[in-house]
């Protein structure tokens, strides 16, 4: 049996159409990756932030009806003030409708948010882990989905079930995986999709987001996280806004994504070989960060690798003096010093020695062994020379 959850009741013509937002896992309240305790905390009233301007945005497009497919709150961080945060924006504009999904981070239980919360009369939570249904009948949509009430779901609610008025736009907002057929969040098969019946299946739970698709005659999309939370989570991070329609046609959906995060993380790996020194490093940085548009919204990861002079000394100082303004910069070194290896061979000396001792791992040994081998040799030669010995990384 559904369970059902009537709203007021209007006659309609034949035609529907209605405005709606598609956005997930917020984690209002968790924690960010980041060394700086005090940028941390920042990066929190970000996404605070970025909810903020969703909610406008909702508000100056007059969307009818915004889908949260879970993890809107980050349970086990979700602090009062932000709580009440979303309470107050979600009153504020009554004419919208809510429906939250419940997902394995903040899950539908007895003593979480969602059960202690009183949230407007304009916000509708699932509260079981069965399929159920959310009749909106003035716009002429119903909404089915489910939660999650722990921390994992290892079966679909929604298979071999079809929705129950097929003239009306049928939505799933539901928070599942449709990345392994094994997941314990709930895994979803394109099959479930395609067979579904639905019009939308609005997804959440896969971080990175997956653009707008069709399966038989269903269209379903995962907006990905409002803010990125670490180097995992590399881009531009927003939701998914559009116009459905539905008459004797049939269903059409247009859908765009619109970007709300205040700041992005982003990962690049260049190679340098045959720099000399730092300013050269940083030039050939540069010219990737002018390319890709980096400025101070950006949380940049730079991985350098190649063949660089031996006495060259990476210094991330040196190179971030002489960078954009970015919001972080982090340098990971991955360079190998380009020494003469045919006259190591024949030297005569310690050097020889030491070098033909590395040689069978520098020629034969797995990428992170040659890797090791390579800095093995660098720091062993410094020593042997008498120059400094510094942490390359």
């Amino acid at each position: 049996m559904y369970n059902y959850y009537i709203q007021k009741i209007r006659q309609f013509g034949e035609n529907i159409m209605v405005k709606i937002l598609h956005t997930a896992d917020m984690h209002l309240d968790a924690p960010f990756s980041l060394e700086n305790p005090s940028l941390s905390e920042v990066r929190r009233g970000d996404l605070r932030s970025a909810f903020k301007a969703l909610m406008m945005y909702v508000e100056d497009n007059d969307i009818d009806l915004v889908l949260i497919a879970g993890d809107m709150f980050d349970s086990e961080f979700v602090t009062k003030e932000t709580v009440s945060l979303a309470v107050n924006e979600f009153a504020r504009l009554p004419d919208c409708k809510f429906v939250i999904s419940p997902g394995n981070h903040d899950p539908y239980t007895q003593n979480g948010v969602y059960k202690k919360t009183e949230f407007p009369e304009n916000v509708f939570i699932f509260a079981e882990p069965t399929l159920s249904l959310i009749a909106f009948d003035d716009i002429g949509v119903d909404v089915y989905g489910y939660a999650f009430t722990g921390p994992t779901m290892e079966r679909n609610p929604f298979v071999g079930r079809k929705p129950l008025h097929p003239e009306r736009i049928n939505i799933l907002c539901a928070h599942g995986d449709t990345s392994s057929p094994i997941s314990k969040y709930c895994p979803i098969t394109e099959n479930d999709i395609a067979e579904s019946g639905f019009d939308y299946v609005a997804l959440g739970h896969i971080h990175t987001g997956k653009e707008p698709s069709k399966l038989g005659d269903t269209y379903y999309a995962y907006p990905g996280c409002l803010e990125g939370r670490d180097y995992s989570e590399a881009g531009h991070k927003g939701a998914l806004t559009g116009s459905f329609t539905k008459d004797e046609n049939g269903f059409r959906a247009e859908i765009k994504a619109v970007r709300f995060s205040r700041r992005r993380y982003a990962v690049e790996r260049i190679n340098v070989t045959g720099a000399a020194s730092n300013d050269e490093v940083a030039e050939m940085i540069s010219r990737v960060i002018v390319k890709n548009g980096y400025g101070d919204d950006t949380l940049l990861r730079v991985t350098i690798e190649g063949n660089v002079t031996p006495d060259l000394k990476i210094s991330q100082k040196i190179i971030e003096r002489q960078l954009r303004e970015l919001y972080t910069f982090d340098l990971i070194n991955h360079t190998l010093p380009l020494y003469d290896c045919e006259s190591l061979k024949y030297d005569p000396t310690i050097k020889g020695a030491f070098f033909e001792a590395l040689l069978p791992m520098l020629e034969k040994g797995t990428a992170e062994e040659r890797e090791l081998a390579a800095m093995a040799l660098r720091y062993g030669l410094c020593a042997i020379d008498g120059s400094d010995i510094i942490d390359f990384e």
